[in-house]
């Protein structure tokens, strides 16, 4: 019988990933909704796909987190997988912000963006190692 709680070490819980989908939320459903319109009042690309790439992100840390409770590798491995993914989303928004002079969020905007993509995908790089390397050993996924 496989024992979780000898990886506790390389799983994250469910409350972590509430808590990521949380602030991926607030900011994918509250913050950047009222900012995706140019000054010509259409919208711009980089900054919808920012507030999807919000909003998936949080939907799927959520969901993380329930599979997490009921099968801890494959919950680790979806929010791993969707940190990675939303990391490199935030590089490619940074970049198009960067790219583009007339509609930047504001002057330190792509640093930030830039920033959390690197915090965000080295730390869910990380997880996504852990967790395929859990899956090696015998009866580490326990599913």
């Amino acid at each position: 019988m496989h024992d979780d709680r000898r990886n506790q070490g390389f799983f994250e819980g469910p409350m972590i990933m509430l808590l990521s989908a949380a602030i991926f939320g607030f900011f994918g459903f509250f913050y950047v909704n009222w900012n995706t319109l140019g000054v010509d009042g259409n919208p711009v690309l980089f900054r919808v796909l920012l507030g999807w790439t919000l909003k998936t992100t949080a939907i799927l840390f959520a969901a993380s987190a329930g599979l997490a409770a009921l099968k801890p590798y494959l919950g680790n491995l979806l929010y791993a997988l969707t940190g990675v993914a939303s990391a490199g989303l935030f590089f490619v928004v940074a970049i198009m912000d960067i790219a583009d002079d007339q509609h930047g969020f504001m002057p330190y905007g792509p640093v930030v963006l830039l920033l959390f993509a690197g915090w965000n995908g080295f730390g869910s790089w990380s997880a996504l190692r852990a967790v395929l390397a859990m899956r090696r050993m015998p009866g580490a996924a326990g599913e």
